[in-house]
């Protein structure tokens, strides 16, 4: 089974901002800013995670890839999205971090995410989610 370890760069108050290896590239992640795992609002907890190919059906309409076990949570995706706007708790993936339209955003995301289907969108894997250097990373703004 495929393993993604997923580094947290970034908590701020608007948005968590992130980092994986996918298939020797690296991409960057973007996420909803850590408000005590609220449904729809907040990113996920840090932690392990069974992920697997789904349908997104509601906003999106292409295979994307559903994190499962979340505690108190469901429907949480990974899928295209520049802005933490974008997602619903879920993660949005993209090739650099950046600024679009005077926002933190990632960029490239539709590339991005097409590169991160055709590794780890094909059967389940396994997801880790940590924090950089066992430090939050606080940005003001």
């Amino acid at each position: 089974m495929k393993e993604l370890d997923l580094i947290r760069v970034a908590y701020a108050p608007f948005g968590t901002f992130g980092k994986f290896v996918c298939n020797s590239n690296l991409l960057y992640t973007v996420e909803r800013p850590w408000l005590q795992n609220q449904h729809n609002v907040s990113c996920i907890p840090e932690g392990d995670y069974l992920c697997k190919p789904k349908f997104f059906t509601h906003g999106g309409g292409y295979p994307a890839v559903e994190v499962l076990d979340v505690p108190n949570r469901s429907d949480i995706l990974f899928h295209i999205a520049n802005w933490p706007e974008n997602v619903k708790g879920c993660i949005g993936v993209g090739n650099e971090l950046g600024v679009l339209a005077n926002k933190w955003a990632v960029l490239d995301s539709s590339q991005a995410f097409k590169a991160f289907m055709d590794f780890y969108g094909k059967e389940p894997f396994r997801l880790r989610i940590r924090q950089i250097n066992g430090a939050h990373v606080i940005i003001g703004y």
